[in-house]
């Protein structure tokens, strides 16, 4: 249990709740400032719009909050130590649409009353259980912020983003958006081992662990953090994990490029009265606050620390990571301080980890049911083998004859025939996602002609002038950063020549049925699932591999499939014709399926050279696996190849 004391009285017990002021007053919610800093600030119109944009000032912004009496350290500096909450009422980002900076004074007693209200009710509705079950409703309502106090509003902002000026965080990269993919990706799925789950589940950051620190609450934990000074050395201590961040005052250089850490290296100095630390060198994914899509080495953080008087903490930061957001952001907030704890309390990560262990066990009893029927019909019946003659059609054994046209596409013949689609039916539970199930029967009735290799940035130059790829030096790269309208367009000029053909991308079943070329297990295309070439020296990382993993490589350069076709996994994703659906194999129809007719985003099939940088999930490597992107998604990964057919 925790003892917080409110900026407005004597101490209180913390808790928790969900809660809720966004049913009140409409976009300005959660948007306010407590009563200790409103009255000074009232000055400000509350409803101005936004300014027009320019480069942050964050000392012209900080010069505007108002300071009383600031406690100072022998050598004269402000006193920065104490025990602090971020827990405010203020969100991150204004909402969309909402164009005031401020909400007037009047709004502050009203929605902290509202937040409070907020989390009583969430403690005291009843709660439908299942007999024989415990609800956990009230016990995690006690240890919730806001419950026994008001969440007090420590500014009147509509948003804790300052920069830009529309209070919202830039836009994600294209690297960015497919990591957030690819994490959504392996969260879905069942679990196969500790390290398949996200750092915050295992305990190794926390959600609100900086830096940077954004300012949460109502209903979060973890949001108090402690300060210890010297003349050479502050040190920021977290709830969340327990953790340090050292800023180092003493001018000492910074570590390698080539060294990173969790938290990164800060060196800070003052400026006048503000602590200013820059953060450097960090690692890919360090920081917990963005754990559904992390962040990359390249980010470097500016915080900036002023104490405002006893109970009053202004914080702020730009963060700059152009692996992740499309330009710097700044934040602004005020901290408030727990003037009746003396120290930073137990942290007890999912009450001794048992989250883990009931997310894994839970996986395995999944893979059990879901084998016994396999099993039963095993024992029932002759194992399955491939047949070279299926009922519908032959399968071709060698590749069908070459042809290019004008641009120099090459591109290979390919028969009519069968094949099951889908996670292979020896597969394990855990080596297939739900939206590849269930594995079925698929006739290609008509036989068509696909590229040889996936267009590249030559091709795509001579034809559109132009070259968006991220990936330049070689014009026997595929071209990639081309969305799904881009290459309609690259289509649409392509079939205006009219050579005789009609050129498309493949549907989803003409693609994989290309990639088996006859084959029924999960790692065809001359791929295993270790990322190895079969074939080509060197397994894994190791070797061949180790020279491309980071980025896409020339087309031809891996062995061909048993069709002759070249790198339908391994280089980059490919756009399909077809829009998604989570269930359309359930649905799908048995010849020339050609997907759903209409939906929000496109199939992307294939693995890039991303998987060789994430070996820890080699079955990412499997034919059967989807990826889904909205039409004009555009990436460093994803490229495409194109089907012909006779007009």
């Amino acid at each position: 249990m925790r003892i917080k004391t409110s900026p407005f009285g004597s101490a209180v017990l913390v808790f928790v709740s969900i809660a809720g002021v966004m049913a009140i007053r409409g976009a300005h919610a959660q948007t306010y400032q407590s009563s200790a800093l409103s009255k000074s600030s009232q000055a400000a119109a509350p409803n101005t719009p936004s300014a027009p944009d320019k480069p942050y000032d964050w000392k012209s912004s900080f010069a505007k909050v108002p300071t009383g009496k600031v406690p100072r350290t022998l050598d004269g500096k402000p006193d920065l130590q104490g025990i602090w909450s971020f827990s405010i009422l203020t969100p991150l980002e204004r909402p969309n649409g909402e164009k005031a900076t401020e909400i007037s004074a009047g709004e502050v007693e009203e929605a902290e009353d509202a937040a409070q209200k907020a989390a009583i009710n969430l403690r005291i509705e009843s709660t439908i259980t299942p007999p024989g079950e415990k609800t956990t409703d009230a016990y995690n309502s006690f240890w919730r912020d806001g419950y026994w106090y008001k969440v007090p509003m420590t500014t009147l902002h509509t948003s804790q983003v300052v920069d830009p000026p529309d209070g919202r965080i830039p836009p994600l990269t294209p690297a960015a958006r497919q990591r957030r993919a690819e994490a959504a990706m392996r969260l879905n799925r069942p679990a196969t081992g500790p390290e398949d789950r996200p750092t915050t589940s295992r305990c190794l950051t926390g959600l609100a662990s900086g830096p940077p620190i954004h300012g949460a609450g109502p209903g979060s934990q973890e949001t108090t953090l402690e300060i210890v000074q010297s003349r050479t050395v502050v040190v920021v201590h977290q709830e969340a994990l327990h953790d340090s961040q050292m800023v180092y005052l003493d001018g000492r250089p910074r570590p390698s490029e080539a060294i990173h850490f969790n938290k990164g290296a800060a060196r800070g100095h003052w400026e006048g009265d503000t602590l200013v630390v820059e953060s450097t060198n960090f690692k890919a994914w360090a920081n917990g606050s963005f754990s559904a899509y992390g962040t990359s080495e390249r980010m470097r953080i500016t915080e900036r620390w002023k104490r405002l008087d006893d109970a009053h903490l202004l914080y702020g930061f730009t963060i700059d990571d152009p692996g992740t957001w499309t330009k710097p952001w700044s934040v602004e907030y005020v901290m408030w301080r727990l003037t009746n704890q003396e120290q930073i309390v137990e942290y007890a990560c999912n009450e001794g980890n048992v989250g883990i262990e009931f997310t894994l066990s839970a996986a395995r009893t999944k893979e059990k049911e879901e084998a016994e029927p396999k099993e039963k019909l095993a024992s029932a019946a002759p194992p399955r083998v491939a047949s070279a003659t299926p009922k519908h059609g032959p399968v071709a054994v060698s590749p069908g004859p070459a042809s290019s046209n004008a641009l120099g596409m090459e591109f290979v013949q390919i028969p009519a025939g069968e094949f099951e689609m889908g996670c292979t039916e020896d597969a394990k539970a855990t080596e297939c996602d739900k939206d590849e199930r269930p594995p079925h029967d698929v006739q290609i009735t008509k036989a068509f002609e696909i590229g040889k290799t996936e267009v590249t940035q030559k091709q795509w130059q001579a034809l559109m002038a132009t070259n968006p790829s991220a990936h330049l030096g070689n014009v026997q790269l595929p071209v990639e950063q081309v969305s799904f309208k881009d290459v309609q367009q690259f289509l649409d000029i392509l079939n205006s020549q009219n050579d005789g053909f009609l050129y498309r991308l493949p549907t989803e079943a003409e693609w994989e049925y290309a990639v088996r070329s006859g084959t029924t297990d999960q790692y065809a295309d001359g791929l295993d699932n270790n990322g190895a070439t079969v074939g080509m020296p060197g397994p894994g990382l190791g070797g061949f591999n180790a020279r491309h993993r980071r980025e896409s490589h020339p087309v031809e350069t891996e062995k061909p499939n048993a069709w002759g076709i070249y790198e339908m996994r391994g280089n980059v994703k490919e756009w399909v014709e077809d829009w998604y659906s989570t269930n359309y194999f359930a649905s799908s129809p048995e010849s020339n399926p050609a997907g759903p007719s209409s939906g929000d985003s496109r199939v992307a099939r294939g693995t890039s050279f991303r998987v060789y940088t994430f070996q820890t999930y080699p079955w990412l490597m499997r034919v059967s696996v989807r990826s889904f992107f909205p039409e004009d998604y555009q990436a460093y990964d994803v490229g495409f190849r194109v089907v012909r057919q006779k007009k």
